[in-house]
């Protein structure tokens, strides 16, 4: 049985061959004209574990983050190859132009004003702390702050984040049924496969077509890489969930090999109630603190 200090795969396997009391060897499967790779089928039962625990629980660890730009004028945002589901998407102007100004004045002029709107803060050598963006004039931005100093080189511009909302895609195309109009966009919708080099990648409709090159946030679930594969031979589950990665894969080797009944069912029961845990930790104790949600309490009896 692995301790409360987490598990590596070595120890893992280990583990479920003991409790299916089973070798399960690896087998090479050779004809005249091919060698088929190697496959462990205890690693099979470890993956189909995985799987079902990640669809079952919403860890935060299974969340990533990740910055895309948003082209002008077009409607589509390609997703992360290892993207699954939506947890946000935020999008925020953004532009770093060189700029001149002098000491004292509130103006300054830009090499390019791709990506800069009003409202905007305003970051760099010389610009005035809590400086914005009031009003462009061709190259010309003026601020809300003056300069401190004198003002040679880049300048960041960034906007507000402005998070999109989740729509379908009938809804952006009746919303925004003419393509050529632009503005930032307020919803977004998973369009499927768009580019046919690419045919199992995810696109984003966005409704308005984007009338800057908006950078996009977007925060999303994926399936980090299996136990049975990573270098270190070690997961953030198997370190600090083990008991449900046990159960779970120890359940599909029963089933692999057509156990007895009644150890089925003790083993389910063990596997159900490591879920509920990992549920509880997952979906109830990360997602919560004591100065909001107060602590848990059972009553005295």
């Amino acid at each position: 049985m692995p301790g409360t200090d987490g598990v590596n795969y070595t120890e893992l396997k280990k583990a479920i061959r003991g409790y299916v009391e089973n070798d399960f060897p690896t087998i090479n499967f050779t004809d005249s004209s091919t060698v088929w790779a190697s496959d462990d089928q205890v690693a099979t039962f470890v993956q189909q574990a995985e799987q079902r625990i990640y669809n079952s629980v919403q860890f935060p660890s299974l969340r990533r983050n990740v910055t895309g730009s948003c082209s002008t004028s077009n409607k589509y945002l390609q997703c992360p190859a290892d993207f699954l589901a939506t947890y946000s998407m935020a999008i925020y102007s953004y532009a770093t132009p060189t700029a001149t100004g002098t000491s004292g004045a509130f103006t300054i002029v830009v090499s390019d004003i791709t990506g800069i709107e009003v409202d905007q803060a305003v970051y760099g050598t010389g610009i005035g702390t809590g400086a914005k963006v009031v009003s462009l004039l061709n190259t010309t931005v003026t601020l809300s702050v003056a300069s401190t100093a004198t003002i040679s080189g880049t300048v960041t511009f960034q906007g507000k984040f402005h998070y999109l909302l989740n729509k379908d895609v009938n809804f952006i195309r009746e919303a925004y049924p003419d393509p050529l109009f632009t503005g930032r966009p307020r919803h977004y919708a998973i369009f499927g496969p768009n580019l046919p080099a690419l045919p199992n990648e995810l696109t984003f409709l966005l409704g308005p077509t984007p009338n800057l090159p908006y950078t996009a946030e977007l925060h999303y679930y994926y399936y980090p890489e299996s136990i049975t594969t990573v270098s270190s031979g070690q997961t953030w589950l198997g370190d600090n969930f083990d008991s449900v990665l046990l159960y779970g894969a120890i359940r599909e080797g029963y089933i692999f090999i057509k156990s007895e009944p009644d150890l089925m069912a003790k083993v389910d029961e063990y596997y159900k109630e490591a879920l509920s845990l990992a549920k509880r930790l997952g979906d109830g104790m990360e997602r919560q603190d004591a100065y909001r949600s107060g602590q848990v309490r059972y009553p005295v009896r």
